[in-house]
């Protein structure tokens, strides 16, 4: 009797515990969902209002306080790691105001852009249960369908069309090149945030591809060839190489999943994605010709082509011949555009275009080194936790993980996740937490196996 008691107050205490991590999975895909919504508020609702660029970080504080109030942490190694990290970059911006005479505005900046979002990837982890990964699934799906549209209108109309207007809500639109063709967005307010937007799209709906039918966020076809069809087109007209490089990346990721797994199933299904490119590709030239052809020209033309080799160089070993030597650096957030206005290092003038240098510059020469090595042995241990997330049980196989880790790799090397934290980080730490969410999710789920297997005897 007493046993029985025990095991309903346990069956109790995991409803309890299921509920709160729906109500954090739920404050967390709000967060994800402001993300989305933060170019347009900016653009069309609230233009020159620059703090709306901060708007995620209200749900994320929120979740961050109800997860440590119900307990909801993933107190792993991984927590460790980011908890260090915020605990060096306080001293060393500490320090940066005391001896260098650092403006201590600039440096809260600096920090917050560093270490306001490192919880996400402890903390969102315990709440990915499955029925939760569906969820998110489900609301990207449905997202890449408008967000095809609107960039597709945005690439057909003018420079000067209202969907067209930039955050100061004038309408001098970014150009592709040196074309007249306009760069399209989508919902978000600069180019960077839309190519990794459209890098994660890819890579999810080539995950859905992979999964069996019964298994999909939805069961219909037409759905998901919707969605397929939203975020490639959005892609190819969106005039940015880095958005093409990134859903590329995310096609190989696919590839390297079905390669891995030896499935012919999965063989067919990717077949059948890599069927829809050229078909795709099609599409976008006859929806917008202009911003297709001019996105062709910069990626075959000989003279923008010496250029990407130039900036790939650059951002991948610039922190090791650029910077001059520095202990404690120029100042942590010198290089973030809200965080400098106004001062004698303001943003583009002194520190680097590209995040690892810029982190060298900021930071210094060893605190900087740090960080930048960190964050390159960080994206082999995201390839590896992707093709574990593939390779679970069976029910528990998440094939989305590997072209995620695919897209997210060269953005965690070499993306700028600090000057374009509230967007970037936000992206890509979420989705690096859902992976982690899954193998998680996996781990638990035997547990529970083994418990009620007990509870039954």
């Amino acid at each position: 009797m007493a046993t029985t008691i025990q095991a309903a107050r346990h069956i109790e205490k995991i409803a309890v515990s299921r509920k709160s991590l729906d109500t954090l999975a739920t404050i967390f895909i709000a967060a994800w969902v402001t993300v989305l919504l933060q170019g347009a508020l900016r653009k069309w609702v609230f233009p020159g209002v620059t703090v709306v660029y901060l708007i995620q970080d209200v749900p994320l504080a929120i979740a961050y306080v109800y997860a440590l109030r119900k307990n909801i942490i993933w107190a792993g190694k991984l927590a460790a790691l980011c908890t260090g990290i915020a605990v060096l970059l306080s001293i060393q911006t500490l320090l940066q105001i005391i001896l260098i005479d650092h403006s201590p505005i600039v440096a809260m900046i600096g920090l917050h852009h560093y270490i306001f979002y490192l919880p996400m990837l402890f903390l969102i982890p315990p709440c990915m249960t499955p029925h939760n990964i569906q969820r998110f699934l489900r609301l990207n799906l449905w997202v890449n369908i408008p967000m095809g549209l609107l960039a597709v209108l945005q690439a057909a109309s003018p420079r000067a069309a209202w969907v067209n207007r930039t955050v100061t809500g004038d309408e001098n639109a970014f150009q592709i090149g040196g074309s007249d063709a306009v760069r399209a967005m989508g919902t978000f307010s600069f180019t960077l945030m839309f190519s990794v937007w459209c890098g994660i799209a890819v890579a999810l709906v080539i995950g859905e591809w992979l999964l069996p039918p019964a298994r999909r966020a939805y069961q219909s076809r037409f759905l998901l060839l919707a969605s397929t069809t939203g975020a490639a087109v959005a892609t190819m007209v969106s005039g940015s190489r880095s958005a093409i490089a990134l859903a590329a990346f995310s096609f190989f990721g696919g590839l390297a999943a079905v390669l891995v797994t030896r499935n012919h199933a999965l063989l067919v299904r990717f077949a059948a994605i890599a069927f829809l490119v050229p078909v795709l590709g099609l599409l976008s030239f006859v929806v917008a010709p202009k911003s297709f052809q001019a996105t062709l020209d910069r990626l075959s033309g000989s003279g923008y082509q010496g250029e990407m080799v130039t900036r790939v160089v650059a951002m991948s070993v610039g922190f090791l011949t650029e910077p001059s030597f520095s202990p404690l650096g120029l100042g942590i957030g010198d290089g973030i555009r809200a965080a400098s206005v106004g001062s004698a290092s303001a943003y583009g003038v002194s520190l680097s275009e590209y995040d690892s240098t810029r982190i060298v510059q900021e930071l210094g020469t060893f605190t900087g080194g740090f960080l930048v090595l960190l964050r390159y042995g960080a994206t082999i241990v995201l390839i590896f936790a992707g093709f574990k997330a593939l390779l679970l049980p069976h029910l528990h196989s998440f094939p989305h993980a590997v072209p995620l880790a695919f897209t997210l790799a060269s953005t965690l090397m070499t993306g700028d996740i600090v000057r374009a934290a509230p967007g970037i980080a936000t992206q890509s730490y979420f989705c690096i937490a859902l992976i982690c969410g899954a193998i998680l999710s996996s781990q638990q789920s035997r547990q529970r196996k083994i418990l009620e297997s007990f509870q039954m005897r």
